[in-house]
């Protein structure tokens, strides 16, 4: 259903992304881009402006979904070389295929995303100048990582990395920090990422580790917020990192699997959004392989390496699942965010969808799981005035769907079954078929 121009849509059914019940039998009207009225459909009058009025014969009309947490670094790798073989390849490789990373958002149902890369930066500019078909993007930038940390790759050079690492920048001690976010300011980037704790990426970058201190994270935040409207999002994968970051002034949680019910409801109070990454978490074992082996091990790391029980990964399921119904029962604010980093392991698009779908599954209805898709994920990306709901005076970024996605969110993993992307008012793809 290709859509362009000024023109009214007659007997919809609005999902709008607030949480509330489906409003049948409406009529929406777009006008450069933006939600002109939004009525009911017996309110509507006949057609006197001579735009085109479209009957939509009772389809669903969301907003454009949002994935406020992935990495558009045009990798290719497979689960064992994990990001290793791609920081080998040409820069202007990757970037060129961040494009397509992008585009297969737009395919997915994905209308905004916020992007930790370095190749997000430039795209923003050339989809909001219209070169490029793509989606809205808020771009973070390469994520901050001190030496040895979480984006950091021990097996190469120092300097090498430093220079050419797709999604981080090292940096040490609150000077260093201080420069790196004015770096990246200076790059355009909307937000600042801070990487926090480990990730489980190598021996001495163990998820129970804390990679920055309260001084260093405050500089992050303080700098950031010079600029005014500037938000900070952190990695933090064990309980105290998170804490330090909530003291800090975070404005989001990035994946925050081990909280207590204290620090949930601080959150809770502040506002801080929690963006889990829960496809990642819950179902890792069943997407990545361990990168390390007692044979690939670097000997100055076995001593630090604690064995993993054998039903680790059950285990770790249980716990990152009770936790996510922990935070949301005491009213933290989840958006999605699915980490896809690089394909294979994790199509882009796909991965957002299915990272909808274990939403519903560990705890959220579809209601609840389709609202941190859109509005709470808008919150996360600084852009709720702007997108994430049906609303007049919002840009115009929607799904049209022949099927209630509140029936079933598993429509959402065959991209054939969204009829319509449109993207300020313009129909970007239809059944899963991107448009030139």
């Amino acid at each position: 259903m290709n859509i362009s121009g000024n023109y009214t849509l007659t007997d919809v059914t609005i999902i709008d992304g607030t949480g509330r019940e489906p409003r049948t039998k409406m009529a929406v009207t777009v006008e450069e881009g933006i939600f002109k009225r939004i009525i009911p459909l017996a309110q509507y009058s006949s057609n006197l402006s001579g735009k085109p009025v479209i009957n939509m014969d009772g389809r669903y009309l969301m907003p454009g979904m949002i994935d406020a947490h992935l990495h558009l670094a045009g990798i290719r790798a497979n689960a064992e070389e994990q990001e290793l073989g791609g920081i080998l390849e040409h820069a202007y490789v990757r970037a060129m295929r961040s494009v397509s990373e992008a585009q297969s958002l737009l395919k997915w149902g994905f209308t905004s995303l916020r992007d930790i890369s370095w190749n997000g930066l430039y795209l923003k500019r050339l989809f909001s100048e219209g070169t490029l078909i793509g989606p809205r993007i808020v771009a973070c930038g390469p994520a901050l990582c001190r030496t040895g940390g979480h984006a950091d790759l021990y097996q190469l050079p120092l300097d090498f990395v430093k220079k050419h690492h797709y999604w981080s920048l090292i940096c040490d001690g609150p000077d260093e920090v201080r420069k790196a976010v004015r770096r990246l300011l200076r790059e355009g980037a909307d937000q600042i990422k801070v990487l926090a704790s480990g990730g489980d990426n190598y021996e001495t970058d163990r998820n129970c580790d804390l990679h920055y201190s309260l001084e260093e994270l405050k500089m992050a935040i303080s700098e950031a917020k010079m600029i005014g409207g500037t938000m900070v999002c952190i990695h933090c994968e064990n309980l105290e990192s998170a804490r330090l970051a909530v003291e800090a002034g975070a404005d989001t949680i990035e994946h925050g699997e081990v909280l207590d019910e204290e620090l949930a409801e601080m959150m809770a109070q502040k506002g801080i959004i929690l963006v889990p990454t829960m496809e990642l978490l819950v179902n890792w074992h069943e997407t990545f392989k361990p990168v390390a082996s007692e044979k690939t091990r670097a000997p100055i790391f076995l001593q630090r390496t604690t064995p993993l029980p054998g039903d680790i990964a059950e285990t770790s399921r249980r716990k990152v699942i009770a936790n996510f119904q922990m935070a949301k029962a005491k009213g933290v604010k989840i958006a999605l965010g699915s980490d896809a980093v690089f394909e294979p392991v994790t199509p882009y698009g796909l991965y957002s969808a299915k990272e909808l779908n274990v939403l519903n599954k560990c705890g959220m209805n579809e209601n609840e799981a389709l609202t941190a898709a859109t509005k709470t994920a808008a919150e996360a990306l600084g852009l709720s005035h702007k997108i994430g709901t049906i609303e007049e005076g919002k840009y115009a970024d929607y799904l049209l769907l022949d099927q209630n996605p509140l029936d079933n969110l598993e429509i959402f993993l065959d991209n054939k079954n969204i009829k319509a992307v449109v993207l300020e008012g313009t129909t970007v793809a239809m059944s899963g078929i991107l448009f030139s």
